[in-house]
């Protein structure tokens, strides 16, 4: 854990997705423009093996088709426009593969949280389809993983042992820190209303930093600056961004 006075990230939860339409390049474009230090982003693969990011294993919510993801090949998949939510606000945008997105951020003063979404389906290969694509792009410096799975973290770290990785959970277990140190993971992502001290002392007590999410309410803002965690995911960068900044 870090000192007290720390500077905590800025992490933005599928980009800017309190405003623009969640993980697409244009959420994520204006979140480097809101200030924050790091993008958190969802990677799938389609049927015909390439990686996409989108946060839901079915594009019913967040596009105007339906379906599993799985289910369609990416030609298919980018033809759904990926800001329905907002209607024609910001015009046509589609879903962008994982390749994409790396080849815009290689140039951005960004890092980015990759959440492996293999919780509900285990995508065969994932996990090396996207370090191979992290490795063409020379990001592995400015990547770490994330997943609610501890086998698809286990299985990055066998591959790409010096990337880091965050043990996602919805309700965190006490011991959380001995649980990601036994595993070799360095963070611990919770989710921040449900964050509690005896939580914190044993990510401290196990040198497991802490990056809590989903954060749009100061008082959770609050308590992981006291808590000294090391970033905050939100849909609202900019917003948490201007706190931080006035508590300097």
């Amino acid at each position: 854990m870090l000192e007290r006075g720390h500077i905590m990230k800025v992490v933005a939860h599928r980009g800017y997705s309190g405003k623009y339409p969640e993980n697409t390049m244009l959420a994520f474009e204006k979140a480097v423009k809101a200030g924050c230090d790091e993008i958190e982003l969802d990677v799938q693969l389609t049927k015909d093996g390439t990686g996409v990011v989108v946060h839901d294993e079915t594009i019913d919510r967040v596009t105007n088709g339906a379906g599993f993801v799985r289910d369609y090949t990416c030609e298919e998949l980018q033809k759904f426009h990926a800001g329905s939510i907002f209607g024609d606000k910001y015009g046509f945008v589609n879903i962008p593969t994982f390749e994409e997105y790396c080849r815009w951020a290689a140039g951005q003063p960004v890092t980015t949280n990759i959440e492996l979404k293999t919780g509900t389906f285990y995508y065969e290969g994932l996990e090396a389809k996207t370090i191979e694509i992290i490795r063409k792009y020379g990001l592995e410096d400015k990547v770490m993983f994330s997943s609610f799975n501890p086998l698809s973290l286990i299985e990055a770290k066998k591959i790409a042992p010096k990337i880091p990785c965050g043990f996602l959970m919805d309700s965190p277990i006490g011991n959380a820190g001995y649980c990601c140190e036994k595993y070799g993971f360095e963070f611990f992502h919770p989710r921040g209303a449900k964050l509690t001290d005896e939580v914190v002392e044993s990510c401290k007590k196990h040198g497991v930093g802490i990056n809590a999410w989903t954060i749009n309410e100061m008082g959770v803002l609050e308590h992981l600056y006291d808590w000294n965690c090391a970033g905050a995911i939100t849909n609202y960068p900019d917003v948490v961004k201007a706190w931080l900044d006035s508590r300097k």
